[in-house]
């Protein structure tokens, strides 16, 4: 009397489809991934039919099938895998990997924005990002912004539309400009984000500037020829000067402790005796060259400012 093993026609058609399937992916280029998952319900239809072909074509006036351990382990792997499946299906973390599994990181150039910055414009208030932000001068009468980014997507449109989500907002308020940098989220492995991205912002030299990192704890690079008079730069980060030795600048930094003053700059420290109660800063210190006309103000409540000359 012939025996039937349950799972072993069903394991074999397994094999040979997911061989077929994943032989032409890998010659098309094509991603599978979706449309396999998408098909697995049919695990369960291919056992049920194997059992069922079986005994109405067996000969045999009693036709046996044998659940051996081969056959329990096969099916509950089976079953297992399909409430598993239906569970990611649910609940949509299906989707999410096979997003994840498709997406890949990309170097993407963060389109240029700019606006212009006539006479009109005397203040500019800039919402610093979260992550590295590196400022010039410009040379012409134009607030223009640009940067470079990683980013985890599926294509380049699809960075690109996520890049254009987070684009810096310039808007204009009588004679002050804001400069807005979307602090962007990070979703989660799974949805397309954007890992790591730098700013570079060029302002015209004729404005009054405040920088803050409003929550953030920025990366700021600051190239001195782009300071002008009254500037001011306030909250936590790391703050890297660099000061062309014929400038005519005054750096003067409010800091909690004098660990937080560094570089090559000679720093002139005293420290603030007449603070009010809940103040971190209780030290100032401050450095010049030339006439010091300009005049830069660091409000740093946590982390470092570090001033060196060319």
């Amino acid at each position: 009397m012939r025996r039937w093993r349950v799972g072993t026609l069903s394991l074999g058609i397994l094999l040979i489809v997911l061989g077929i399937v994943l032989l032409v992916a890998r010659f098309r280029q094509a991603a599978i991934l979706s449309a396999l998952l998408a098909w697995w319900p049919l695990l369960l239809v291919l056992i049920g039919g194997e059992i069922l072909v079986y005994l109405y074509t067996a000969k045999e006036p009693e036709p046996t099938i044998k659940y051996d351990f081969f056959s329990i382990f096969f099916i509950a792997v089976m079953i297992f895998c399909s409430i598993g499946l239906y569970g990611l299906t649910a609940t949509g973390m299906l989707d999410k990997i096979c997003r994840a599994a498709a997406s890949s990181n990309m170097a993407v150039d963060v389109p240029p924005y700019k606006t212009a910055a006539d006479g009109g414009i005397k203040n500019i208030v800039v919402s610093a990002p979260r992550g590295s932000l590196e400022i010039k001068r410009s040379s012409t009468l134009e607030v223009t912004s640009f940067g470079q980014a990683v980013v985890t997507a599926a294509d380049r449109e699809e960075a690109a539309a996520l890049l254009a989500q987070n684009r810096v907002v310039m808007q204009r308020e009588g004679d002050t400009l804001f400069v807005r940098y979307p602090a962007a989220a990070y979703p989660g492995s799974f949805a397309p984000h954007i890992r790591e991205i730098s700013h570079t912002l060029l302002l015209p030299a004729h404005t009054a500037v405040e920088i803050t990192s409003c929550g953030n704890y920025i990366d700021l690079d600051l190239d001195s020829r782009a300071v002008g008079q009254n500037w001011l730069i306030k909250g936590s980060g790391r703050i890297d000067i660099t000061v062309d030795a014929a400038a005519d600048l005054t750096i003067i930094a409010h800091v909690g402790n004098l660990h937080q003053l560094g570089g090559s700059a000679d720093w002139q420290t005293e420290e603030r005796k007449n603070t009010r109660a809940g103040q971190d800063i209780s030290y100032q210190g401050t450095v010049h060259w030339g006439t010091g006309k300009n005049i830069l103000t660091v409000m740093l409540e946590h982390g470092e400012i570090n001033v060196n000359e060319l």
